[in-house]
């Protein structure tokens, strides 16, 4: 196998996911995170083809094989964009597909970079309409790192840390505003 090869190879994931990897995961962390928006614009945000590209990270976001959603579809999230493809990509399986309350899926398999850190990688994410335009996103991480990284599940709290900021922190929150205000828009016109 030559290097370009390993670099682009997607490896299937050591073990299967399911909703046992959060009992089974070397770390399992909860993060909350409150928006003033409406809980349809919160899950937008997270599942439509722009997810993940407001991380600082060059090429980052998804790809969906197909337009469809819903459990048994299979997406690529990481630096799935040429020419950063080397990066990261990880291929993620929902398992659980319920519009504007909850989303589970796990990793099926990962280029060199998932390979090599991490075994063992779901999360669960569960929505709740606060009234008022006012969403509530509870998300649970479950994650078992290889060898290089397993000395980080010592460290729980800057796991949540990174994911507070990455995930639901000011890169998201200017994601879910537009999406509202676009949302407000297409409302107005009808």
């Amino acid at each position: 196998m030559t290097l370009t090869s390993f670099l682009h190879t997607q490896h299937t994931a050591s073990t299967p996911v399911d909703d046992s990897v959060f009992d089974s995961a070397a770390l399992v962390f909860t993060i909350e995170g409150t928006f003033d928006a409406p809980v349809r614009a919160v899950w937008t945000a997270i599942d439509d083809d722009r997810a993940w590209s407001w991380l600082p990270f060059p090429g980052v976001g998804v790809q969906y094989d197909s337009p469809a959603r819903g459990v048994g579809v299979v997406r690529e999230m990481g630096s799935v964009f040429a020419p950063w493809r080397f990066l990261w990509v990880e291929r993620e399986h929902f398992w659980r597909y319920e519009p504007n309350q909850r989303i589970t899926f796990g990793v099926v398999s990962g280029n060199w970079m998932q390979y090599l850190l991490v075994r063992q990688y779901a999360e669960d994410k569960t929505f709740a309409d606060l009234g008022d335009g006012r969403t509530k996103v509870v998300w649970t991480v479950a994650v078992t790192p290889r060898l290089p990284l397993r000395f980080s599940t010592w460290f729980p709290s800057v796991w949540r840390t990174a994911y507070r900021f990455g995930g639901v922190g000011p890169f998201f929150r200017r994601r879910v505003d537009a999406v509202a205000r676009q949302q407000q828009t297409e409302e107005g016109v009808k």
